[in-house]
């Protein structure tokens, strides 16, 4: 391969990674199978983005259904690490936060507080949090009720109004850890070890969600249709398209000594 048609590639990749930067981008979501199956609903399931890359997706959306095994889902994958324009393409992302449901720890007013002044975003940021504190294994009764318990968490903090909470004692524990979590973390206002510990998660949204006209929702920026929002974490994107770049450049100046050292011998 010549030095020009190296440069060629670099380019493309260069204008995909601008591309990506610049706004939502349409991935193509597998759902291939149910792996992390909780008694109590939701759980996780493996998938691949894009035909190539194997990722573990987990539910953070109780009103809606993702099927699996499924080909072909279209989706948009927003970064959990700052709000801008992609808020606008998850689910919850445009939901003011008067509207979310206002949560209630007996006399913990503290934690409480924490989450009902949360930003949209803080709400996205307490659940991929809870995400990174499952126990894959789920193979004990405790650790199958500490794994329930996060999940239910996640369908509290990400409760639009649109369904009754769940109260059990583990939800209420999985629920203080978050919002104790996000307040080490600089809270709304955020700081660089929040933004270092969620680099790679991502918000999975269907990119044919439509604006709820009807019901609990409507008038709330709640987006409805669409299959059931997840949160995963992934390799960074342009880290990964950067690192691809640079091979490519190595290996044109590879090439270019290897055909002077063939000229010169000829």
């Amino acid at each position: 391969m010549t030095l020009g048609r190296f440069s060629l590639m670099a380019t493309v990749l260069l204008s995909f990674c601008a591309a990506a930067s610049a706004g939502p981008v349409t991935q193509i979501l597998d759902t291939n199978s149910y792996n992390f199956a909780l008694s109590d609903g939701g759980g996780g399931a493996q998938a691949t983005i894009n035909k190539g890359l194997s990722v573990e997706i987990f539910c953070v959306d109780f009103a809606n259904d993702i099927y699996v095994p499924v080909q072909g889902y279209t989706a948009y994958l927003t970064p959990i690490t700052q709000e801008g324009l992609n808020t606008g393409d998850t689910r919850f992302g445009l939901v003011g936060s008067g509207d979310f449901s206002q949560i209630s720890l007996g006399g913990d007013t503290t934690d409480a507080g924490t989450i009902n002044t949360a930003s949209n975003l803080g709400r996205y940021q307490m659940a991929a949090f809870l995400v990174s504190q499952y126990n894959l294994s789920n193979n004990t009764a405790q650790i199958q009720q500490q794994n329930n318990g996060i999940q239910q968490a996640i369908w509290d903090i990400l409760d639009p109004g649109t369904f009754p909470l769940f109260t059990t004692a583990a939800t209420t524990s999985e629920i203080e850890a978050a919002a104790q979590w996000y307040t080490s973390m600089g809270g709304n206002a955020g700081s660089t070890t929040l933004t270092n510990f969620l680099a790679n998660y991502r918000i999975v949204s269907s990119s044919v969600m439509t604006p709820c006209t009807s019901g609990p929702g409507a008038g709330t920026g709640l987006l409805c249709g669409g299959f059931q929002e997840q949160i995963t974490a992934v390799p960074e994107p342009r880290h990964l398209a950067l690192m691809l770049v640079g091979l490519l450049l190595v290996g044109s100046v590879v090439v270019r000594k290897f055909r002077t050292a063939q000229r010169a011998g000829a």
